[in-house]
């Protein structure tokens, strides 16, 4: 039974209840068996032999008693959309494979970096191993499980792994496409591409939910201007670090007030009745550089997060320097301009970079 004919499925290793271990040992042998039970509303792949369980709080806690390649998958239905579910597990596959002690295949990635670096090391990580029909391991990272309601995370010992590692941080590597399944992987780099992911974007959208915490308070306050029929464009305006001595000389670059100025009369030009909401890590200077008027309003949050989360639901989007705003356009799906700027030309980090795989060609590039 192949569900909407992917097999990619998540290693997710989380909590449970001590309750819920009940429901299933009332009715279950639990020793040395794989248990499927209930998967309208629950999905719990189980190799017994290898967890043990302790108490914490009035918590069960569960431990993993040594390496294993089964893949432990546990969620409740509140918390994970149907058609994810269907997207995330070949059942009878990864059933059959617990069963005969069989070596379940798969790939995980070393996060690194903040939020919009570990998001394009995360779609990279889960597109590949959907193209490959294999597992996506996905490591415990407390920023991932507390930004997404879907991605929670594995903290399952991974063993007999072969590195992947990039060419360039910012440019496709085909290489990726030719990987040896009969060992296991892990992704090394960056992998700063839309290229990466460009086929899975609807999986990918689904996956990067913000938790509601996180997302209600953005969508509360864009719905006021929405509500009075504007066109809304977000701008990300990132300096902060970009600024230190060692960035720039590495090659970052912040975006100029005539680049903002530029990029905000286009869209002032294409579309009636607008509204730019601007966020940034340095709001003050944007107050300084950026006519405040009728159509500017400031993000008032203090939260990067909730910033990206308001950002995604936002008509359009400027963006200057960073893979925040990257992010944060992306997500958004409208018209996108872009700093030309960044990185500067012929520094390091430009060597690095093919701005064709990173920039996605209908994007708008601006100086």
């Amino acid at each position: 039974m192949v569900l909407l004919g992917v097999s990619l499925t998540y290693a997710i290793y989380v909590k449970h209840k001590a309750k819920h271990l009940q429901s299933l040992t009332n009715s279950h042998d639990l020793h040395d068996n794989a248990i499927i039970k209930n998967c309208s509303s629950r999905l719990m792949l189980e190799y017994r032999k290898y967890i043990t369980t302790t108490r914490t709080n009035g918590e069960m806690q569960y431990n993993l008693t040594q390496s294993t390649h089964i893949p432990v998958i546990t969620s409740e239905m509140q918390n994970i959309n149907t058609d994810i579910l269907g997207l995330c597990t070949q059942m009878e596959t990864v059933q059959n494979e617990i069963k005969n002690h069989q070596i379940v295949n798969y790939i995980t990635i070393s996060l690194q970096g903040r939020l919009g670096n570990v998001m394009f090391q995360l779609a990279a990580l889960l597109s590949c191993a959907k193209r490959l029909n294999v597992t996506a391991l996905i490591p415990s990272n407390m920023l991932v499980s507390s930004c997404f309601r879907i991605l929670t995370t594995s903290n399952i010992t991974v063993t007999n792994l072969k590195t992947f590692h990039e060419e360039m941080y910012a440019k496709y590597d085909s290489n990726i496409e030719h990987f040896n399944m009969s060992i296991n992987w892990t992704l090394k780099g960056y992998f700063q591409s839309w290229i990466y992911f460009y086929k899975d974007e609807d999986l990918i959208r689904r996956l990067f939910k913000f938790s509601p915490n996180i997302q209600e308070p953005a969508d509360k306050f864009v719905e006021t201007f929405r509500l009075k029929n504007k066109t809304i464009v977000g701008v990300h305006v990132r300096r902060g670090d970009m600024l230190t001595d060692f960035n720039q000389k590495l090659g970052y670059a912040t975006a100029t007030p005539s680049y903002l100025h530029k990029s905000m009369t286009y869209f002032r030009e294409k579309y009636s009745n607008i509204i730019f909401i601007i966020a940034s890590d340095d709001i003050s200077w944007c107050k300084d550089n950026i006519k405040i008027n009728y159509d500017n309003v400031f993000s008032k949050f203090d939260d990067p997060l909730v910033d990206m989360a308001m950002l995604s639901v936002c008509d359009h989007v400027i963006i200057t320097s960073g893979t925040f705003g990257w992010w944060g356009a992306w997500l958004a799906g409208g018209d996108v301009v872009y700093f030309e700027g960044y990185p500067r030309s012929g520094s390091e980090i430009d060597q690095g970079m093919c701005h064709e795989d990173y920039y996605p060609p209908e994007w708008i590039g601006m100086e």
